[in-house]
């Protein structure tokens, strides 16, 4: 049954395509040196070493002769292991795979033994040698099989050093001196003797060669950035000392092997100089190799952006292109879009699109070439989006001798294709033959063109502006004229701006005259006379009820 669901396993891992391979993790364990073999009761001490560390919550079981100790650290201690026992780890830990996992270690053999020859070792641990005279040099001793508690006596030429009965020895040598010592081991299995002599070493005494030479952590550098020197001393004696110069001049406070500074400029010469005084130095000062810094200037990119095509303020549904243009930001940039902070478009100094009123248009520029620079990218100022609803084309009408659009606003006027300066009003009185039209402009943005009309006629005369007075202007629908002293006959039209006919009267004899305009919608109207010689007055009119 566990083969046939093994098998179901492996087929479905397979038909799904997510087979991957697993991380292997193990794990071994050792003794320190000189303890694979000790008396009967001395405490032994394991250490576990996992493999990698891909595991995830590990964890370790200690095992003698195949039973759990329960003891669960990396390291195990014990004094109740017998000769010929066996030792080994388990490691349980959750796989590469997300599975949970076992390794194995190594197994060790403990071997016990009640006759053991004692040993000791010794070395330096710290001091030199060979190394200058006067220089203090410290031993260590190392028992192997030396009980709970060794005696050490240190030897010099194998003289007792008197008071030197500890496992550490410090002194000043002759040079020629060989230094060694015994140890009295207190463990029960010592056999056949408690005493142990370590080998000898023999002090050198030479004179000294001092040595420098400096690394750095960068070169080339940007500009203002900070750079680490480092110098490596060898064979100094005691009392060495660094010091460190730029362009031959000491840079103050700039003692020791390490030396940080973020002034350097280009062409820059770095040295650092060696002053050993021990007398068994025999060059007390050593100058190191020089370092030419490199040190590139940093660059300030820059970026702007042009409106190249469409208007701002504008129509809400227009669209608009900007350019960018950028300096200073070295090979392929990133060119960013965003509207609102958020990217709309990169890869182009060009873009294209229509906004809402009120959304911020910004470039940005971001340096990716790892050069040298102030800033790693730069953004434009916003631009501020102003637009507005496409106001309809307007339709130009002719009523009388004027031009009149259809709705109340700020109007561009045309002849023959031409911008008419100056001639923004909603009516407009033509002075040329040719060719008229208007657009309607609400300030942001502006309407297609209305219809084309073309004047042909323009002898039409006009009657003197002040010789009629009409109020009042705005009115609530009954309007006053006032001819003054002229009687003459007269025709007076009301036209809606789109030129209909609304009322009309004959004024012959009257000087004043009253017009009910009440039934009439709201809105703006043209009230035009007409004399029996042709001439005209025009004259725009509200209606507010």
């Amino acid at each position: 049954m566990i083969r046939k669901i093994t098998l179901l396993l492996l087929l479905c891992i397979g038909s799904y395509g997510f087979v991957q391979a697993q991380t292997e993790d193990s794990v071994s364990i050792y003794l320190p040196y000189g303890s694979d073999t000790t008396c009967p009761g001395d405490q032994l001490k394991f250490t576990a070493v996992e493999s990698n560390d891909t595991a995830i919550g590990s964890t370790f079981a200690w095992f003698i002769n195949g039973i759990f100790t329960g003891v669960t650290l990396d390291t195990f201690y014990t004094t109740a292991a017998n000769d010929g026992d066996t030792v080994h780890c388990m490691l349980y830990f959750i796989n590469s795979l997300s599975l949970p996992d076992t390794a194995r270690s190594n197994v060790i053999t403990v071997h016990r033994s009640s006759a053991i020859m004692p040993r000791v070792l010794s070395s330096i641990i710290a001091g030199s040698n060979p190394d200058c005279p006067g220089h203090p040099i410290t031993f260590s001793a190392y028992p192997i099989v030396g009980g709970t508690a060794p005696q050490y006596q240190w030897y010099i030429d194998n003289a007792i050093v008197s008071g030197a009965t500890g496992s550490i020895y410090t002194s000043i040598f002759a040079d020629g001196d060989t230094v060694s010592c015994m140890m009295i081991s207190n463990a029960t299995c010592a056999f056949p003797t408690d005493t142990a002599y370590s080998n000898g070493i023999e002090i050198i005494h030479d004179s000294l060669t001092a040595m420098i030479s400096i690394a750095v952590y960068s070169n080339p550098i940007c500009a203002t950035d900070s750079n680490a020197f480092t110098a490596t001393v060898a064979d100094a004696g005691l009392g060495s000392t660094i010091y460190w110069y730029v362009n031959g001049v000491l840079v103050p406070g700039a003692i020791g092997p390490l030396y940080i500074t973020d002034t350097l400029h280009n062409g820059d010469i770095v040295h650092a100089k060696l002053i050993a005084p021990d007398d068994c130095v025999i060059n007390d000062t050593t100058i190191s190799t020089a370092i030419t810094m490199i040190v590139i200037p940093n660059l300030n990119p820059t970026a702007s952006i042009t409106l190249t095509s469409g208007a701002n303020p504008g129509c809400i549904d227009s669209a608009i292109t900007f350019t960018a243009t950028y300096g200073a930001a070295g090979t392929a940039p990133d060119l960013i879009w965003l509207v609102n902070d958020v990217e709309v478009a990169s890869g182009t100094a060009t873009h294209t699109q229509a906004y809402a009123s009120g959304d911020l248009l910004t470039f940005r520029v971001r340096t990716t070439d790892m050069g040298c620079y102030l800033n790693d990218s730069v953004t434009t100022p916003a631009v501020l989006m102003v637009r507005d609803s496409t106001p309809v084309a307007p339709l130009v009408s002719l009523i009388d001798n004027m031009l009149v659009a259809n709705t109340a606003g700020t109007y561009i006027w045309y002849f023959n294709g031409t911008i008419i300066p100056g001639a923004n009003a909603q009516t407009y009185h033509p002075g040329m033959m040719g060719f008229y039209a208007a657009i309607r402009d609400t300030g942001n943005c502006q309407s297609l063109l209305s219809n084309i009309i073309y004047i042909s006629l323009l002898d039409v005369k006009n009657i003197a502006a002040g010789s009629v007075k009409i109020y009042p202007n705005p009115t609530s629908g009954i309007l006053s004229i006032d001819r003054g002293t002229n009687t003459s006959q007269t025709k007076m039209t009301v036209f809606s701006v789109v030129g209909q006919v609304m009322m009309e009267a004959e004024l012959e004899g009257k000087a004043r005259f009253d017009a009910d305009l009440s039934q009439f919608p709201s809105g703006s109207y043209i009230v035009s006379f007409r004399t029996a010689e042709g001439a005209v007055s025009n004259h725009k009119i509200l209606l507010s009820k």
